[in-house]
């Protein structure tokens, strides 16, 4: 999107600096700070979602679909590129507003040493809320003394499986999009307090005249699979636009 998300260094996931394999007992002495600080999202613009979250994201924000092959669904945070309007300042997300699970699964992620092999723990040392001495830190601990995971851990990469597992499904519901020609490039014309209009652009949206002229039979595969509800959250969540421009006009 060109209202734009914050670009993550090339090669690596949004947020993530140095993301790294765990392994004992090169890393020991990691730990995970005490609190939740959302600060690190504060310049995403956009944020990655899994198709099971739609229900509770469109209350929020505006859904829409990257450009880009495999047709990812955002959720659209900001108007203005490096600008998340849901972050506040204290490092917050915004009472009653659905946060991401792209956003609670960091700094953790799920690594594959190899083609085939099970999904193992990865964490950004980068991360703010990383300790490299938890003793020092009153951290909590991602080892335990005889190299077995925490429960800190367990936790974390339990999500992270989930999370995986979300975002295959997740793919699968884009490519049947794009198989079918649903997919078309829009932008959104907003208009501010002043009167004057902001183009977003660098997104697509499910053409909804084509997805009701769909054939009985694809249309019975997207209904099997979920996906025609899905279609329909995501065009309801268009109106979300509008409080968007609220959210950054708050005085207005």
């Amino acid at each position: 999107m060109s209202a734009g998300t914050s670009a993550p260094a090339p090669g690596l996931p949004l947020f993530f600096s140095a993301p790294t394999l765990l392994r004992f007992p090169d890393h020991r002495l990691i730990g995970l700070r005490d609190g939740v600080d959302y600060g690190f999202a504060r310049a995403a613009a956009a944020i990655p979602l899994v198709t099971s979250e739609f229900v509770h994201a469109q209350r929020s924000y505006p859904l829409v679909f990257s450009i880009d092959e495999g047709a990812a669904p955002l959720a659209v945070t900001g108007l203005t590129a490096g600008e998340n309007l849901f972050v506040r300042q204290d490092g917050g997300w915004t009472a009653g507003d659905y946060v991401p699970s792209y956003v609670r699964r960091y700094p953790f992620i799920g690594m594959t040493p190899g083609e085939g092999e099970a999904l193992l723990l990865g964490l950004d040392l980068s991360a703010a809320q990383v300790s490299t001495d938890v003793a020092r830190d009153s951290a909590r601990a991602l080892f335990e003394e005889d190299g077995s995971a925490t429960d800190t851990a367990k936790a974390a990469i339990a999500f992270c499986e989930a999370y995986a597992l979300e975002h295959e499904r997740s793919r699968e519901f884009g490519a049947a999009l794009e198989a079918e020609n649903l997919l078309v490039a829009r932008e959104a014309r907003v208009t501010l307090p002043d009167g004057s209009e902001k183009l977003i652009q660098g997104f697509r949206l499910v053409d909804e005249a084509a997805f009701r002229a769909l054939s009985g039979t694809t249309l019975e595969t997207f209904h099997s699979h979920g996906w025609s509800d899905l279609i329909v959250l995501h065009l309801a969540s268009q109106h979300a636009w509008r409080a968007l421009v609220g959210r950054a006009f708050p005085a207005a």
